[in-house]
């Protein structure tokens, strides 16, 4: 059961397989509201490390390492000023640029082996997304698709894309639970389904993730151009159906982990400038590595 898990974590230094193809803990607040019509640009800065490796059943495994992933996302949002079923038309690409190092020991051998790939990981495009604002709450719903546009060489120890395309739906709910909108609960959601992945003949499983968050808005200067979003937040992100191509006991591995901490926002007048922060701990892990994840966030309205 060590190998298994390890030779995953080994095989895999963007961790592609040992976890989803969306980074948990990158849409915490106001996951169902669209931005105005126009562009907009974010750059997000997400990263997870982790000392801790646990087995099928939540038991730590001896694990003499550490695993590291930064994601460098550059996202650019298009909303046209037109609707459809009266909801908001959003269109996103996001282009990844991955940092993955695996340094550890062998717990059988004694064997060191360091692993790690700097490069564009794989892309993700949301072809169509609608956006409804209501008097409480605010949707979103739509596709998202995860493209592997970066290196990938059949069991490469250097690969930065997963060598397969995952496409899923996606969905957000903001919903305020005062009058002024300051205070809201937060919720996204996505579900993918991976394809079958080049020159291995494994067929990755499905996975699930969400994402949560509730915080109050505290409005910094009188005319609350200036406000500071904080609260608590989390994330859960499990694998909900066997993998294909491999033998029996690694079909069975289906990971899944847990993580709560906090978020904040400070949005500014100045084309919609904002700068956000997130620091989450990884708990009741199953199957994969357990550790902390940190977001950095910043963006603007053209």
């Amino acid at each position: 059961m060590v190998l298994t898990i390890l030779c995953a974590l080994l095989t895999a230094p963007a961790v592609a397989q040992v976890r989803a193809e969306y980074s948990p803990g990158s849409t915490l607040a106001n996951a169902g509201t669209v931005p105005d019509p126009g562009f907009s640009y974010s750059n997000q800065i997400w990263y997870n490390s982790s000392d801790r490796l646990y087995g099928p059943r939540g038991k730590l495994i001896p694990f003499h390492g550490a695993l590291s992933v930064t994601t460098d996302n550059n996202t650019v949002v298009y909303v046209p000023k037109f609707q459809f079923l009266h909801a908001k038309l959003e269109f996103l690409l996001d282009i990844a640029i991955s940092n993955g190092r695996f340094d550890a020991r062998d717990p059988l051998d004694g064997d060191h082996v360091i692993r790690g790939a700097v490069g564009i990981s794989n892309t993700n495009f949301v072809p169509f997304d609608l956006g409804w604002n209501l008097k409480w709450l605010d949707l979103q719903t739509g596709i998202s698709v995860y493209a592997p546009t970066g290196r990938y060489v059949p069991h490469a120890s250097d690969n930065l894309s997963s060598g397969f395309w995952t496409a899923g739906v996606q969905s957000g709910a903001t919903i305020y639970l005062s009058q002024s909108k300051l205070t809201q609960a937060s919720i996204y959601t996505y579900y993918g389904w991976n394809r079958l992945q080049q020159g291995t003949g494994i067929h990755p499983g499905a996975n699930a993730s969400v994402d949560y968050a509730l915080s109050h808005t505290f409005p910094l200067t009188s005319d609350g151009k200036w406000s500071l979003l904080v609260g608590p937040a989390g994330y859960g992100q499990w694998q909900t159906t066997n993998k294909g191509g491999v033998g029996k006991v690694n079909a069975r591995l289906l990971y899944g982990v847990d993580g709560v901490g906090f978020t904040t926002n400070l949005t500014s007048p100045y084309k919609g400038l904002f700068v956000g922060m997130s620091a989450l701990f990884e708990y009741d892990a199953r199957s994969t590595y357990e550790g902390r994840t940190n977001v950095i966030t910043a963006g603007l309205n053209f």
